[in-house]
Order: C-alpha cells, then sequence, then structure tokens
C-alpha cells in the first residue's frame, strides 16, 4: 500500500489568505447593505419633505428647468459675480450716502394710511364732480335743443295809454266799481249786496246768531239809527257762529246759476270771518262765465253799456276800474266806451281778481284773540326820548 503523501508547508498561508478576504467581503457587503438603508431612509425623508406637485405646476418647473443653462461656462459665472459684488458695492455707497443725507436733513415719514384715506376721497369727489358736469352738459345740450326750436320772440304791439288828468272826487260820490279781469269786464254791485247781506243779518233770529245785544250809549239809554225812510230803530250788536254764516250765504248766493237781473249775476259771493279778527268781509269774485269782453261791452244792449246809461243820470256817480295786470288793454277798451258817455272815472292797479269789503262793526263772530306779548320794557332813567314815528299822510282820492 502506498503511503499518504504530507502536504506541503506552502499550502497554509493561501488558506489563511483566502479565509481572510472571506471575511472582508463579508463586511463589506454588510457595509453595503446597510449604506444602501439608510440612504433609502434618508431619500424617503428628502421626498416626504418635498411639498406636493401639481401636473400644471411639474409642467412649468420643467419648462423653466429646459431654459436654465447648465452648460454655463464657469469663469463667465465667476466675471458675473465680479460685476454683482462691483454694483452691490456701488450699491452700498448709494445707500450711505442716502443715510448721510437723511441724518443732515431729515425727511418727516409719510403716513401712508392717511394718503390712502386722502387718496380715495380725492377720486370719490372727482366722480361725484363728473357726474355733475356730465348732467350739467346734458342740461346744456337739452337747453341748446330748446333754443334751437324755440322761436323768435315778437314783441306785441305798443299800447298808447294817455296820461291821466287827476281831479278831486266829487263830495257824497257813490262808487261803482268794476273788476277788470281775464279780459272781461264785471260790474260788483257791492253796495247792492251789501244792503242784501244787512237785511239777512237784521232777520229774527237767523240759523247762525248766537248772541244779540242792544247797544247803549253813556246815558245808559238804546242807541238808535235812522233809515232812509226816517224810521228809527235801536242799533244792535249781533254775534253770528262764523262756519254756519259762511254756508248759509254760499248757499243763498251760489247755489244756483243766477238770472240776468241779479245783482250777483257775474260773481260768487262770499260771506266769511277776518281770520285774524271778529270783523265779518263780503268777498266777490268773478264767476268763470261772468262779465263782459270789450267786443261784448261795445255793444248798445250790452249789460255794460245800460250800466253806464243808469250812472249818468246820478250826479253824484263815479265809476271806479280795479285792473287786474292782466288785462290792461281791456281797461283801455272800456276807457274809450266811458269817455263817450262824460262819466267821471278813477282807476286802480289790484294784485287778484278778488274784492274784499269789511261788513259794518255792530255785526261780528267769535274770535279767541291770540295771547298778548310781552309789554315793552320800562324807559331807561335819563335816556333820550324816543322820536315820534313819522307819520305819512296817504294820498288824496281823485279821479281820472
Amino acid at each position: 500500500m502506498a503511503r499518504k503523501a504530507k502536504p506541503h508547508d506552502e499550502e497554509l498561508p493561501f488558506v489563511a489568505l483566502m479565509d481572510t478576504m472571506t471575511n472582508v467581503v463579508g463586511v463589506l457587503i454588510i457595509v453595503l447593505v446597510m449604506i444602501g438603508i439608510g440612504l433609502a431612509k434618508s431619500v424617503q425623508k428628502v421626498l416626504s419633505d418635498l411639498p406636493m406637485v401639481s401636473v400644471e405646476e411639474h409642467a412649468k418647473l420643467s419648462e423653466e428647468l429646459k431654459t436654465f443653462d447648465a452648460k454655463k461656462d464657469p469663469q463667465e459665472v465667476d466675471a458675473e459675480v465680479v460685476t454683482l459684488k462691483a454694483e452691490l458695492e456701488k450699491t452700498l455707497v448709494k445707500l450711505k450716502d442716502l443715510e448721510a443725507a437723511q441724518e443732515k436733513d431729515p425727511i418727516p415719514v409719510v403716513d401712508l394710511k392717511e394718503i390712502t384715506g386722502q387718496l380715495t376721497a380725492a377720486q370719490k369727489e372727482r366722480l361725484e364732480r363728473k357726474t355733475l358736469i356730465d348732467q350739467l352738459l346734458a342740461e346744456i345740450d337739452k337747453l341748446k335743443v330748446r333754443l334751437d326750436t324755440t322761436p323768435a320772440y315778437v314783441p306785441p304791439p305798443g299800447i298808447a295809454v294817455r296820461l291821466p288828468a287827476p281831479k278831486p272826487m266829487p263830495e257824497n260820490a257813490e262808487i261803482q266799481r268794476v273788476l277788470v279781469t281775464g279780459g272781461r269786464l264785471i260790474f260788483l254791485r257791492n253796495e247792492e249786496i251789501m244792503d242784501v247781506v244787512e237785511e239777512e243779518f237784521k232777520k229774527e233770529n237767523p240759523a247762525y246768531l248766537l248772541k244779540k245785544e242792544v247797544l247803549k250809549g253813556p246815558d245808559g239809554k238804546p242807541l238808535t239809527k235812522k233809515s232812509a225812510g226816517g224810521v228809527a230803530s235801536p242799533v244792535r250788536k249781533m254775534s253770528f257762529d262764523s262756519p254756519k254764516m259762511t254756508a248759509f250765504f254760499n248757499k243763498f248766493f251760489n247755489s244756483r246759476k243766477p238770472g240776468p237781473r241779479d245783482i250777483n249775476r257775474d260773481l260768487l259771493v262770499e260771506v266769511a270771518a277776518n281770520p285774524n279778527s271778529p270783523t265779518i268781509q263780503l268777498r266777490l269774485a268773478p264767476r268763470p262765465d261772468g262779465g263782459e269782453t270789450p267786443e261784448q261791452a261795445l255793444q248798445q244792449a250790452s249789460f255794460f253799456r245800460s250800466q253806464l246809461r243808469t250812472l249818468k243820470t246820478n250826479p253824484k256817480a263815479v265809476l271806479w276800474f280795479h285792473i287786474c295786470k292782466d288785462s290792461i288793454p281791456t281797461y283801455l277798451a272800456a276807457r274809450d266806451i266811458v269817455d263817450r258817455e262824460q262819466l267821471p272815472v278813477g282807476w286802480e292797479m289790484y294784485d287778484k281778481p278778488l274784492y274784499a269789503q269789511n261788513v259794518p262793526g255792530n255785526y261780528t263772530v267769535e274770535f279767541t284773540p291770540a295771547e298778548p306779548s310781552a309789554p315793552p320794557s320800562p324807559p331807561v332813567p335819563g335816556a333820550p326820548p324816543k322820536p315820534a314815528p313819522i307819520k305819512i299822510a296817504a294820498p288824496k282820492v281823485s279821479v281820472d
């Protein structure tokens, strides 16, 4: 039998070397595994900290990334850095200069909120003014259109007016009044209407009577008054209920259309209280269809001409015109008719188509006067007396 060969001595180091390399490789593999695990955790952490990006944002970032020049030369980058540092140095120098100027001449700090408020108010005012100007311009345009479409003014023909020649009023003149308004002539016949009103007042216990008393003189005897026929009758003071009195005479005169012979044929009659006193007033206003035009009055059969013929028989008669400003030509035409009859005439301008006359003072209505004002203060001792008020006498009534 052959003898087994003994191993050589050089084989032992090789085996040991292999064991050592195996151990080193194993350690390296373990290290690589640990590094891979740590790297995976780091990547996961970085990814978890990144914000969520939508598809649109990702596309936008991709476009921006494409515009970035990654192949830029480092020397160019260094040159840009040097340029930016130089600009930064210049900016710092300017900033120092501004700070020095600020310390030398400080500029007050402006309140931005206040400036903003002022700007807002100015803008609001500007808008309001613009609106107003637009309105004014629109109004100007309208006025221009009206001006272009308005016919040229043609003044009326001139009116020849004779200057008055004043003459004294005849003694005991009996005035017959004519209201000239609305281009019509209305005989007022106020005295005749007043007589009718007084006759109604004198009737025994009228429905609107409140109280009646006989007036007495200083001797205690009743006062009397003679009528036109010479009959003496006691003077009575009568107080009436104002609303009832007005309603009665309104029905008495105005409830029906008057006939051609009625004294109120052309008039609406009102008997009413003066609002500021217990006095009663007779108020006469023309009916809408009352009176005559100058053309109608010129006719011989007109009521105006018939009244003139009646007045001409009375030597004390005076015709008095109350002329409203809208009827001056009507008065001039009527004046020509009156002058042919040679009647004395007077006239005055009137501010409204209404004639009012007070009823005699022994007929009144209930009236509550206002509370009296405070009495005047007593004169100061030693002060000069107040001058007496200047009184200007009213002009004398005259005929033309």
